[in-house]
């Protein structure tokens, strides 16, 4: 039986097309960064968040940061899941969990290849482990932004509710990154870019998926 809300081609090239512009952005910052760390997006938006953060907004963008985190991506993947495998089945989840996990494995494999410096805080130490891109940024990023598209398609969630969501969750985990000093701004946008390429390679399978079932 045909899939009645079967995407059009122009959406699946859609969704092609924000993985190559993903993965091409973060080559892109990569290239750049091999011959100067320094970027001066970086330097600017330091400067002005050392001049003005305040306490209150660094403890609120804290809370949304927690999203990039084990416990916050991994719950919200398990929350996702569940209810995608409830209305359909567990097959058509799936996608979410790879999400997470492509994720997580990318950016750590990126973080040991590109081994970028972290910022040098005026106070407190600086972490150990490299800084681009921005784990918190691609986790939260990903798996906001698939759980998200799978909701839609499955009917679960309003289009107009559930994407500005996801994405106000990735842009707040992100933003929190360079407030509290722990990222470079580049670091966060080569996160945001490989967490959306990741999502949209996610909704891809879940097409194919859900394709194939209708196909039976």
């Amino acid at each position: 039986m045909a899939d009645p809300f079967a995407p059009s081609l122009r959406h699946q090239l859609g969704l092609a097309a924000s993985i190559a512009g993903g993965v091409a952005l973060v080559s892109g910052i990569i290239a750049g960064l091999g011959a100067d760390e320094h970027w001066p997006i970086d330097a600017r938006v330091r400067a002005t968040l050392a001049r003005k953060r305040h306490p209150r907004i660094r403890a609120s963008l804290d809370v949304a940061g927690r999203a990039g985190t084990v416990a916050g991506y991994g719950s919200a993947a398990a929350v996702f899941a569940t209810a995608i495998a409830y209305n359909n089945d567990i097959k058509h989840a799936a996608p979410v969990f790879a999400s997470a996990a492509v994720a997580a494995g990318a950016s750590a494999l990126l973080k040991r290849v590109v081994r970028r410096p972290r910022p040098e805080r005026a106070a407190g130490p600086v972490k150990a482990r490299h800084s681009f891109p921005s784990g918190h940024a691609t986790r939260a990023t990903a798996t906001a932004l698939t759980g998200a598209y799978l909701l839609v398609r499955e009917r679960l969630a309003p289009a107009e509710i559930a994407m500005p969501f996801a994405a106000a969750v990735a842009i707040a985990t992100g933003v929190s990154r360079t407030y509290a000093d722990d990222h470079w701004t580049t670091d966060v946008i080569g996160g945001w870019a490989l967490g959306a390429a990741v999502a949209a390679g996610a909704a891809l399978w879940y097409e194919a998926i859900r394709a194939d079932s209708h196909d039976d």
